[in-house]
């Protein structure tokens, strides 16, 4: 089953047994929903590493993400700490983004695969291998272009991963791409803009599994 309905479906199926709940006056919904909302990213994070166990970064962020909110939710965070957390939260990104070498960076990559992880800052990756085989990209408060347009794909096609939180990632793929979309959607979505209707089943393939949280995918074709 798809990742992304069998997450909304749970979702869903634990909001209708909620509200019926809630209807014959068993508990109160809008309470429960109000402190347990945040579990929401801890099973996303779950669910993506129990399909793709090999990528446990962003899931990994998710689930403590969910986790800290959760525990703000259930009143569990000392006062001190919230008084303390967001500001250095603040400190930590003002200074990753003022020391961090790749902002704003742009590659030309000759490479089988792109295997790019960018956080609070954005990149701009072309690549031109023959063998493209596909890769991983990963966008924490951030932004990714991936130009394949140079590129050609293996026989069997090429796989890629992208994980994009609170950011977005551009993949550019020549016409004439099968492009193939699949994952999780949290918060957030993708779109294949690509001209499908003109393509044959024989074209070259990519193949795309994300994890989009509160964020964009788009794959489409740009002229050069």
């Amino acid at each position: 089953m798809n990742r992304g309905r069998l997450l909304i479906g749970v979702v869903l199926v634990a909001l209708g047994v909620l509200f019926l709940l809630d209807q014959n006056d068993v508990l109160d919904a809008g309470s429960l929903i109000a402190d347990w909302w945040p579990i929401v990213f801890v099973l996303a994070g779950l669910l993506y590493v129990s399909f793709s166990p090999r990528h446990i970064v962003v899931p990994a962020l998710l689930i403590i993400v969910g986790l800290a909110l959760l525990a703000r939710t259930l009143d569990y965070v000392p006062e001190w700490l919230e008084t303390v957390f967001w500001p250095v939260v603040l400190v930590a990104v003002g200074l990753w983004v003022l020391l961090g070498s790749g902002f704003g960076s742009s590659t030309v990559q000759r490479a089988d695969r792109v295997n790019s992880l960018v956080a609070f800052f954005g990149r701009n990756i072309v690549n031109e291998s023959q063998q493209f085989g596909g890769g991983s990209v990963f966008a924490v408060f951030g932004g990714t272009e991936v130009d394949l347009r140079r590129a050609r794909p293996v026989p069997e096609g090429a796989a890629m991963d992208v994980v994009v939180a609170f950011g977005g990632v551009d993949i550019i793929v020549p016409e004439g791409w099968r492009v193939e979309v699949k994952g999780i959607p949290l918060f957030g979505g993708w779109s294949n803009k690509t001209r499908r209707e003109l393509v044959e089943d024989t074209a070259p393939l990519l193949s795309v599994e994300a994890l989009v949280a509160f964020g964009g995918l788009d794959i489409a074709h740009k002229p050069d």
